[in-house]
């Protein structure tokens, strides 16, 4: 067990905690469910970077942090839709194009190819990563700020997911 796993299995373990802030019922529970947040978004960049940088990736990480990911957003789209007024259909749409675009991953790396995260995926995870940040914050209500931050936040989940299942057919056509 290397050190960006160690920080990987830490945010999956966050992620209980993060619901139990979050459905306190309490201004003071959802600031606590916002810094878990943020602090395991932001152990999501460190674990990666750590991995690359001292040649710590393995297949038990490659496995992890993508399941990590989806724990984490996954909570905080219940969370936001039970507590926050965020709209269902937005996190459908959200959750919908993660599993499909993991979906397409897991069956092009079972066939000997490789479909990295692309520029406007990591758009894609900063923006949400953002507009889910500040639905978590206190507010009254949402307003006009949480929408543009949502509608971003959809336009890029949009594109990206349509960028991989473009670039999944050219890998296909390289691959034996």
């Amino acid at each position: 067990m290397n050190l960006p796993n160690l920080i990987t299995i830490a945010r999956i373990l966050s992620v209980p905690v993060f619901l139990w802030s979050a459905f306190r019922a309490s201004d003071a529970g959802l600031l606590l469910a916002f810094i878990i947040f943020v602090a395991a978004s932001i152990s999501d960049q460190i674990d990666g970077y750590l991995a690359r940088k001292h040649d710590l990736v393995t297949k038990a990480g490659e496995f992890l942090d993508p399941l990590a990911d989806k724990l984490l957003v996954g909570a905080a789209l219940v969370v936001l839709v039970a507590e926050r007024g965020f709209p269902l259909w937005a996190a459908l749409l959200i959750a919908v194009r993660e599993i499909a675009v993991q979906i397409l991953r897991t069956q092009i790396v079972r066939g000997g190819g490789q479909l990295p995260a692309s520029p406007a995926a990591k758009l894609k995870t900063v923006t949400q990563i953002v507009t889910m940040s500040w639905w978590l914050l206190p507010w009254e209500e949402p307003n006009l700020s949480h929408w543009l931050l949502l509608a971003a936040s959809l336009v890029m989940t949009f594109w990206s997911g349509i960028e991989y299942f473009v670039r999944a057919q050219h890998v296909e056509e390289v691959s034996p």
